[in-house]
Parts: C-alpha cells; structure tokens; sequence
C-alpha cells in the first residue's frame, strides 16, 4: 500500500507543532518535547541517563541471592516461585507473565491484591481453580493455562490462589476500575476437533474465587491477545493483537457502561482503529509505505465497527482481523502491552521498525500514546512516543505500565545485549522527554546449591536465567511498590526505593 506525499502531509499536519503534543494532554504532555523528538526522529540510540543512578547486584530479602540489578537504595521481595506450595494446597504454575494491581484493602487497607496469568501453552494439567472454562481432555490432557490471585502486604507475601482455569496461553491483561482483572489468551488454538473448545477470547477473574465463572467474553472478540486497558470515562475497552503483521488495534464498547464484575459479558461492539483518510494503513516501521515518518508524527484515527467477532481465523490472520483490514483499517507489527492514565493510554508495538535485512515490522520496538477526543468518541489520536534504533536503547520491549505519578515502565523482550551492566533482560523507565533509560536488570542465576538452600529442590533445575523475560510490571495505587514477574523458572517480585528520586 501506497501514501502519496500529498496524503501523508493532510494525515501528519500539525505533528511537528507545539500544538499536536498538546493534544495528549495532562501528564502525558510533558513526556513530548519538540527538542527531543528532533534528537530522537529516527529512534533512540542510547539508553537515557537513569535519574536513579547505576544498576548493581542487590540482595533479596527473602532469599539473600542477588536475583536483580537495581539502583542504589532500591529493595526487593521475591514470592510465589513457581512450584511452590499455595494456601489452598495447589502448587503454583510457572511462565509467570501479565499482572495486575486490582484492589487494595484487608488489615487496614495495608494489602494489596494482584492477579496473575500463566501463559502456559494449550496442554498439559488443569489448574485447580474454582472458575473454569475448557476441562475437556484433549488428546491425553487438558488446557493448562489460568490465573492466581497474591495478597502482599508490606511487599511480603500473605496468601496465593488461583481463581481461573482451563484457559490457554494467557499472555497479558488489564485491570478494570471495579475490581477485578481481564486475562487475555494469546492465541486461536481450536480444540473442538479434540473434544475441547475454542480459545482466544477474554476472560474476567475476580480476587473472590467463587465470582470468577470461567466464562468467555465472546464479544471482545477471537484473536491473539496481548493486554486490554478500560477508559474508565466511556468504559471502553483497548485491546491488542500479537500476530506478526497481521495485528489490529481494537476497542470493545459493552452495551452498558460496566459496573461491576459480568457487565462486559451483557454484550457490546468490536471495532478496529482506523487511520482516516488511508485504506489499510500500515504503522510498522518509520518511512517507506508506512503512514508514519518520525518520532512525534501523530495519525489521526476513527474507528469502525466489526461485524463477526468470533470469526475463525484464516491464512494466518484473526477473523477480526481480515474483516478489520477489508474495511480499511490500520495494522501494526506486534500489539503488545497498553495502559491507561489520566485520559490517554500507552500502547507498544514490540516489532516497530526494520531488521538488518530491511523487512518490515521486524525492529526493535516502539510505543504510542492513544488519546480519545474529549468531544467527540468516535476519533483519536495516535502519537509515535519513543521508536529503538539499537538493541542498546530498546530491546523489543512488551508489557507496559505507568506509576501513579504518571512514569512508563516497559519489560523489555528481546535477545540478549551488552549494556555495561551485563547480560540480564531489562525494565526500561521513560524520561519526561520519551526517552528510555535502564531501570532494573534480571540477574537470575540459579544453583544447584542455591535451590536446595531455598529448600525448592524438585522445583526447576539449576540455570542461567538471565535471559528470560521481565512480565506483568505494576504499581501499588501508593506508588510504593512495583511489582514484577521473571517468567522462567517463575517468580515474582515486590520492588521498593526512592521513586520520587526520578520520574517514576
């Protein structure tokens, strides 16, 4: 698909002006500066001087091993290993991977409560929870994903459960503004040939166990899910889609402004975000055939509704998909995480850019920042915030959140690099300006020794696990804690220190 020059200045005008960054508005304002997106046009280079300083081996508190590479001053907690034993008798479930902050309350209101996923492939054994969706045994096993629910008080671990089961490769999610957690799968696996069901919707988990139906919320649509993140204005539902080039930008509009746990499963309308005035808009890399020139570029959005939203997939796409792009809407390389603040909603594409061999939608990863227009909810505005022109400065980053004070965190995804702090995947903070610094480094190196004196022997072998993945990065609603998950051998951590040292 061709832009003609004409075309792409009506769709970018205005983008190199004080007055389209304006258009993000409260605190994502001052994450765009003109100065920074002339330095960081093509994408960033180098990591950002960290406001908090150098990262160095730290100590957990719970174990004494050095598992991360923090900041000075900066404390951890690691809790629910995978293969651990949990209040309910279960064992927990490894490949940690999206979390959530859903509630806070219990011994006044000191504990926090999290739910996370385990994006565990289609097979193998069904999670003991109470709400459960696929328990059809399917060639000689059962669908082995689902969630667990964590309450942390003073970032120590008091109790774990798990609340959904039967579901598949339950990647990311998002929290919603009444409570409870939407878990994502991250696939189209089909298992009624099997005896089984059909996966890759959303589902809604409660902290409450016996709330939690198991129940798919067909409407929200049949695709790769990565992460979804509510409007809590409109209630409006953002979702992505991680399938390489073939990734849509969806919203859910649920017939009835949710309430409360089940409201989004009354019913609502799909829709696929849509570049106006460009058919089949392609945002993945900078140039080219692409509808985005620069760092800062901002694309002027609407959205169209989507007729079939259990459509089976095709050739490779989501049904969603193919009815999306046969209406013209956007796509993008890889949706990966999104969250909202204040009345926008960051959103990563962990593909954006070009590999050695020029292809593409094989780079090294971006983020954009999706913000609704106030007067009028059928349109928006997408903005480039940050684009990786070197695995030092953006390593495919993933799951994205914000901290209370209004600071981006991304988990970084990608192969390993030299940094000057050693081989480790990293957390990347975010500068007022969109440019990404080192904030944490994963520094999992387990021996043989090291697990017996945990007494997790059985749990998972001795290894170097420095390259798997960060997952599932959240605050506490204080602002105190950022919890995080490393999803091999699976273990999640409470991060403590002096935030209000830098942006975060």
């Amino acid at each position: 698909m061709q832009i003609d020059s004409m075309n792409r200045r009506a769709l970018l005008r205005g983008s190199a002006t004080a007055g389209a960054f304006t258009a993000l508005g409260g605190v994502l304002g001052g994450l765009m500066s003109r100065q920074a997106m002339a330095a960081h046009g093509d994408g960033q280079l180098v990591p950002a001087a960290s406001p908090y300083g150098a990262v160095f081996p730290t100590k957990d508190q719970e174990t004494g091993l050095e598992l991360l590479k923090l900041p000075r001053g900066f404390t951890y907690r690691s809790m629910s290993w995978s293969g651990d034993l949990m209040t309910d008798g279960s064992t927990v479930r490894g490949v940690h991977d999206g979390m959530g902050v859903v509630s806070v309350g219990g011994k006044g209101g000191q504990d926090t409560f999290l739910i996370r996923n385990h994006e565990l492939r289609p097979l193998g054994t069904l999670l003991p929870a109470p709400g459960k969706y696929d328990t059809n045994l399917q060639n000689g096993a059962y669908v082995a994903g689902g969630c667990d629910v964590l309450r942390v008080r003073n970032g120590k671990l008091i109790e774990h459960y798990p609340t959904l089961g039967g579901t598949s490769t339950n990647c990311a999610g998002g929290v919603t503004p009444w409570g409870t957690w939407l878990t994502c799968e991250e696939t189209t696996y089909d298992g009624r040939s099997a005896g089984g069901l059909k996966h890759g919707y959303v589902f809604e988990c409660s902290i409450d166990p016996t709330e939690t139906t198991g129940q798919p919320i067909v409407g929200m649509g049949r695709f790769a899910h990565e992460a979804v993140a509510v409007d809590p204005v409109t209630g409006y539902v953002y979702q992505t889609e991680d399938n390489r080039n073939r990734s849509g930008l969806y919203r859910y509009k649920p017939n009835n402004k949710p309430a409360g746990y089940g409201a989004l499963a009354q019913g609502g309308q799909l829709q696929a975000a849509k570049i106006v005035g460009v058919d089949g808009a392609m945002i993945t890399a900078l140039g080219g055939a692409n509808a985005v020139n620069s760092v800062g570029d901002v694309l002027q959005v609407e959205w169209v509704d989507l007729d079939n939203p259990d459509a089976d997939p095709s050739g490779g796409a989501s049904g969603p998909y193919l009815e999306a792009v046969s209406k013209g809407a956007l796509t993008m390389s890889r949706g990966e995480g999104i969250w909202h603040h204040g009345d926008s909603f960051a959103i990563v594409d962990t593909a954006f850019g070009r590999d050695s061999s020029g292809r593409d939608g094989r780079g090294l990863g971006s983020v954009w920042i999706y913000t609704p227009d106030t007067s009028n909810p059928a349109r928006g505005t997408l903005t480039l915030l940050y684009a990786a022109a070197a695995r030092v400065a953006g390593n495919n980053p993933d799951n994205i959140t914000y901290s209370p004070r209004g600071g981006i965190v991304t988990c970084d995804d990608g192969d390993d690099v030299d940094d000057g702090f050693g081989a480790g995947q990293r957390l990347m903070g975010y500068t007022d300006h969109g440019e990404a610094y080192i904030l944490a480094k994963s520094n999992v190196i387990l021996s043989d020794g090291d697990i017996a004196g945990m007494n997790r022997t059985g749990q998972f072998s001795a290894d170097d696990y420095r390259g798997s993945e960060f997952c599932g990065a959240c605050f506490d609603p204080s602002g105190e804690t950022l919890f995080v998950n490393v999803q091999s051998p699976g273990i999640t951590f409470a991060i403590r220190g002096p935030w209000a040292a830098g942006n975060l």
